[in-house]
């Protein structure tokens, strides 16, 4: 009986402890599709088009919707208004 109330306490700090990573591996793939979006439409990417693509797109019973921080962001970065929405939904 011990031995179970050990192996659980094992696997739930595991699981915590693997989540994180999880979670960061699907947000840097985001991100990273929504700067090579704009690396492709000749854009150069700094640090401001970065940060703006590093806010992911919200999840609603209707779809994706852009984040406004990558909205805005990518509007300070100089991004032409056409190409900022797409951008910001492969975020």
């Amino acid at each position: 009986m011990k031995t179970r109330r050990v192996f659980a306490a094992l696997s739930v700090v595991a699981s915590v402890a693997v989540a994180p990573m999880v979670t960061a591996t699907a947000a840097h793939a985001a991100q990273s599709t929504c700067v090579n979006y704009l690396g492709n439409k000749g854009y150069l990417v700094g640090p401001k088009v970065k940060a703006a693509c590093s806010h992911p797109a919200l999840q609603s019973p209707l779809g994706k919707i852009p984040n406004p921080a990558c909205l805005t962001g990518l509007g300070s970065a100089g991004v032409r208004e056409e190409h900022i929405p797409p951008a910001c939904d492969r975020a």
